[in-house]
């Protein structure tokens, strides 16, 4: 039997089988997914987690000793402010353009068990400190957004600078909760919507929120 019977016979076999062993049965379809996602998010699963979160959170902060210089850092992307309508309207795809058109607008809400959380901490005289991935070319946009937002009070907003763009974002955010802490901050809780926000150290309490949307490494 020549080469090409062989290829012919045993060939096509090994491919279906190929086919047949890498379709894990584990995987599911993209559009289920997305319509999860959606369910997820929009039958109030996503609040009430979100809400359970925080009131863990802030039961563990009447067992805290609270200083003149206590602060709590926070995220800003889906930990302040919620993008989900934005990466609907992508169909929780990607266009960076697009995304910087929609930072631009200042027009996210506010995650509203998070601004509960932050008035808990504006009334206790807690320090709080805004850390985000974003760039300082969106400082304006973001700190606009805030406000809009009703995070009114806050001692600052970081934003990447032109020395750190390049910066992985953990080490970024590592980098300057050093310098906060040596600028007199006592770092007691950090909150965010990635594991990465928490990479490092000088970030207290961890308090972590949801995230189906999208995963920084």
């Amino acid at each position: 039997m020549n080469i090409i019977k062989i290829l012919l016979k045993y060939g096509i076999t090994l491919v279906l089988l190929f086919v047949t062993v890498s379709c894990s049965s584990s995987l599911v379809n993209i559009a289920e997914t997305k319509k999860q996602l959606k369910k997820y998010y929009e039958t109030g699963q996503y609040d009430e987690d979100v809400k359970k979160i925080i009131r863990d959170a802030i039961a563990d902060f009447k067992s805290m000793d609270i200083g003149k210089n206590s602060a709590v850092v926070f995220d800003v992307d889906e930990t302040a402010i919620s993008n989900y309508e934005f990466s609907k309207s992508l169909d929780f795809g990607n266009d960076d353009a697009m995304w910087d058109e929609f930072m631009d607008k200042a027009s996210a809400p506010a995650i509203p068990s998070v601004k509960d959380f932050y008035d808990f901490l504006i009334d206790r005289r807690i320090k709080v400190i805004f850390l985000t991935g974003r760039n300082y070319k969106h400082y304006a946009a973001t700190y606009k957004n805030l406000i809009n937002a009703g995070y009114t009070k806050f001692d600052t907003l970081i934003v990447k600078s032109e020395i750190m763009i390049d910066t992985k974002t953990p080490d970024y955010k590592n980098v300057e909760r050093f310098v906060l802490t040596e600028m007199g901050y006592n770092i007691i809780a950090s909150i965010g919507d990635q594991q990465t926000d928490f990479s490092g150290d000088n970030t207290g309490l961890k308090i972590k929120l949801p995230n189906y949307l999208y995963l920084v490494e």
